[in-house]
């Protein structure tokens, strides 16, 4: 049975169990965890035989290396607790692509109760990949589509910035940079009222119209196109126990024009040749289905470049590029009928 055909059985029985009441995301969503209420950046001290640490470039086997987490919490003042860390990833975690790379944080059950991190399992921290200045301001930019996807749905990641000062315990040179913790997926799930579904080979069709009409709009909009439903790259779906139809919910973005990583380039296949370029992706739609989505990109305009407004870090020049970029969505959807363009690429044949 190929992954559409499981799919499909999912959503049968899905349909066939569906619970009155239990047809959409919670109206109210509940609160993020602890970690994820606030705004505040953290102040934390990571320490770890990095250097060890860095020599693990496996996607699909970590080599756990045990390290010590110290900050200091709103409840219990000064804090030390032991953390494991693995790398994590898969293009960062190419050598020619970052030295520093993506890390998973592995939470002691004790020693995070009572604390900010308290029921956190394991996160993906967010890291800086090389230390010149530009990359640390992409992560920035990268936190803030984060914060803009929250500004215009609760089903959306949380994250929590940190400013870290990693202390190898194998060599000498100590670093800090920013970085930022992203909501466990599971956590954004259930805040949401629902379950994760990790389930590959579902369609556009499988999605809920609006909730997938928005995550194509905001993907144009921050210029991404390394997602997939299909293959649930860059997407995780949440099943609410709506008869037919799951929840796409997008995250990672470093490889999206609005960031504009180093690195980043679009797959070869698309018919762009810059991450600058937009391409929209999402479903075939007709320009008058999408004006209910595009009018509520409009009505939340302000709400999404005050993002940036007084974002620590951020450098001035950075704020600009990223408004001007910005801008130019913006000005594409005034006017309706000049986004139609844009619209004709999942069109094709």
């Amino acid at each position: 049975m190929n992954a559409a055909h499981r799919l499909a059985t999912v959503l049968l029985v899905v349909g066939a169990s569906t619970v009155v009441g239990q047809e959409k995301p919670a109206e109210n969503p509940g609160q993020p965890e602890r970690l994820f209420r606030s705004r505040e950046p953290l102040t934390l001290t990571l320490r770890a035989p990095f250097g060890e640490l860095f020599k693990d470039r496996d996607t699909l086997v970590a080599k756990p290396q045990p390290g010590t987490l110290e900050f200091t919490d709103e409840r219990k003042g000064p804090t030390t607790m032991p953390v494991t860390l693995e790398t994590r990833g898969h293009f960062r975690l190419r050598r020619q692509t970052c030295n520093f790379v993506p890390l998973k944080v592995i939470f002691d059950k004790e020693a995070v109760k009572g604390t900010d991190f308290n029921d956190q399992k394991s996160l993906k921290l967010v890291t800086h990949c090389q230390g010149a200045n530009r990359y640390e301001q992409d992560l920035l930019i990268e936190e803030s589509v984060y914060r803009m996807y929250n500004a215009l749905t609760p089903l959306s990641h949380r994250t929590r910035l940190a400013r870290v000062r990693y202390v190898p315990e194998d060599t000498t040179k100590a670093v800090t940079k920013y970085a930022f913790f992203v909501e466990d997926d599971d956590d954004m799930a259930k805040r949401n009222g629902g379950k994760l579904l990790m389930q590959q080979g579902g369609s556009f069709s499988d999605m809920e119209p609006a909730q997938i009409d928005l995550v194509s709009t905001f993907q144009y909009m921050v210029g991404n196109t390394d997602w997939s439903v299909f293959a649930i790259h860059n997407i995780r779906i949440v099943d609410v126990g709506a008869a037919g139809f799951y929840y796409p919910v997008a995250y990672d973005f470093d490889f999206s024009g609005l960031v504009g990583s180093t690195y980043a380039a679009p797959d070869e296949r698309l018919p762009i040749k810059s991450v600058k370029t937009r391409l929209y992706r999402g479903p075939c739609r007709k320009i008058d289905e999408l004006l209910p989505t595009i009018e509520r990109f409009n009505s939340m305009r302000d709400s999404i470049y005050a993002v940036y407004k007084d974002h620590p870090g951020l450098e001035p020049n950075r704020i600009k590029e990223a408004t001007n970029y910005l801008d130019g969505f913006f000005d594409e959807i005034k006017k309706p009928k000049d986004f139609n363009n844009a619209l004709g690429y999942p069109c094709r044949g």
